[in-house]
């Protein structure tokens, strides 16, 4: 379930719709909203940015009280990050003083992006084949298959992570482009396997931003350089979204290898892009 957190608006609080969300910015001066995937997280945001001046809290039946939850953990057999503490879920925000309210707001389904990576002796090869893909749907001519070599030089270590994040930051890329160019017919909907890149991208990200890319343990955040990228992508995206009526970008994970054809269709196209890197060696 998703969490609209307003901490500036007609009535600050966190709400469970889109709709209700933008019933209290739109159109409301300096408003600052988000959304997140747990109730813990939009509280934070809400009760840090919250402004004196914004109108009392409101709770309604589909908003959540901050009193009424405790904190989520994540937990994964996948991923674990030995630098990382518990996030205080801070967040640059969006401004909708820009907004202009659609003459009638159309139910939109977003499209799937499904990314992935591969890196074959990961960790252990000290330049192991890796690659990554983009899968949109059959046939479909942004379906991307990209050796790591491509896109990280001969000197940087190739990774999973990395892998993974090149692949968002490319879907990413065809997303801000369409919208540029007026061809954004429908939101966009980034779906990976990998909970680091899920995670980091719709919470520890801004985090890390807000602490300048330093972690909570005061260490330097692993593939920065990549991050940077993904949240300005990310930002600039969720607010031409925002114009345009629709949801902010989100990261939703998918498990891996477990039929899912849009994600079996990445994980084929990224070791397609590792073949190609093979073969070049």
């Amino acid at each position: 379930m998703p969490y609209y957190a307003v901490a500036n608006g007609r009535n600050k609080g966190v709400y469970t719709s889109w709709e209700e969300c933008k019933a209290q910015v739109n159109g409301h001066s300096g408003s600052q909203f988000k959304k997140f995937d747990s109730p813990q997280g939009a509280s934070d945001y809400m009760n840090k940015n919250s402004s004196s001046s914004t109108s009392s809290s409101s709770y309604g039946r589909s908003s959540y009280s901050s009193s009424s939850y405790s904190s989520p953990s994540y937990s994964s057999s996948s991923y674990s990050s030995p630098s990382y503490s518990t996030p205080s879920y801070s967040s640059s925000s969006y401004s909708s003083s820009s907004y202009s309210k659609p003459s009638s707001q159309k139910k939109t389904s977003n499209e799937a992006i499904y990314v992935d990576g591969a890196c074959r002796g990961n960790g252990k090869d000290s330049s192991p084949a890796s690659g990554y893909g983009v899968y949109y749907g059959p046939n479909d001519s942004r379906n991307a298959a990209v050796p790591l070599s491509k896109v990280d030089g001969p000197s940087t270590k190739a990774t999973n992570q990395r892998a993974e994040l090149h692949a968002s930051i490319h879907a990413m890329e065809n997303i801000n482009r369409d919208l540029s160019n007026n061809k954004a017919s429908r939101p966009s909907e980034i779906h990976s396997d990998s909970k680091y890149v899920v995670e980091s991208m719709n919470n520890w990200s801004n985090n890390w931003k807000d602490n300048g890319w330093k972690t909570t343990t005061n260490k330097d955040v692993a593939n920065a350089d990549l991050f940077k990228r993904a949240v300005s992508l990310k930002e600039d995206i969720s607010s031409k979204y925002t114009e345009k009526g629709w949801e902010p970008l989100q990261f939703t994970h998918v498990k891996g290898h477990a039929g899912i054809e849009g994600n079996e269709q990445a994980d084929k196209l990224a070791n397609l892009g590792a073949d190609e890197m093979h073969r070049g060696k």
